[in-house]
C-alpha cells in the first residue's frame, strides 16, 4: 500500500516488480483513468486500509513523514511499526518486526 500520491514511491514498484494499492490516491491525474472500464482496482479509502491493516496478513505501507500523525489516528500508533525511515519518509508494517531482524 502507498499513502496518497504515487510519485515519490513509484520507483519502488518499478525496481521490485511488485504492485501496490494506493491509499486515498484517486486524485490529480490518476482520478480520470481510475474509473475507466477495466482499470485495475488499486485505490482504497481509509475504511479499506484499516480493514487490511487489522487483518491477519502482514502489510507494508510507504508514507510521507507528514502523513504519520494521520495514519496513527486511523490505526493507532501501536499498530504502525517502522521497518525503515529515509529522508523523513517511512516504510511501516502492521505487525512488530521479529527480534533479531536488522533494519
Amino acid at each position: 500500500m502507498e499513502a496518497n500520491s504515487y510519485y515519490a514511491f513509484s520507483s519502488v514498484f518499478f525496481y521490485t516488480g511488485r504492485t501496490a494499492l494506493l491509499l486515498n490516491g484517486r486524485n490529480n491525474n490518476l482520478e480520470y483513468g481510475s474509473y475507466a472500464p477495466g482499470a485495475p482496482n488499486v485505490f482504497i479509502d481509509d475504511a479499506k486500509f484499516v480493514a487490511l491493516w487489522q487483518a491477519h496478513s502482514r502489510c507494508y505501507l510507504l508514507a510521507y513523514g507528514s502523513e504519520k500523525t494521520y495514519l496513527e489516528r486511523l490505526v493507532g500508533p501501536a499498530n504502525l511499526h517502522v521497518v525503515a525511515e529515509n529522508a523523513g519518509n517511512y516504510l511501516f508494517t502492521n505487525f512488530p518486526i521479529p527480534a533479531g531482524w536488522e533494519k
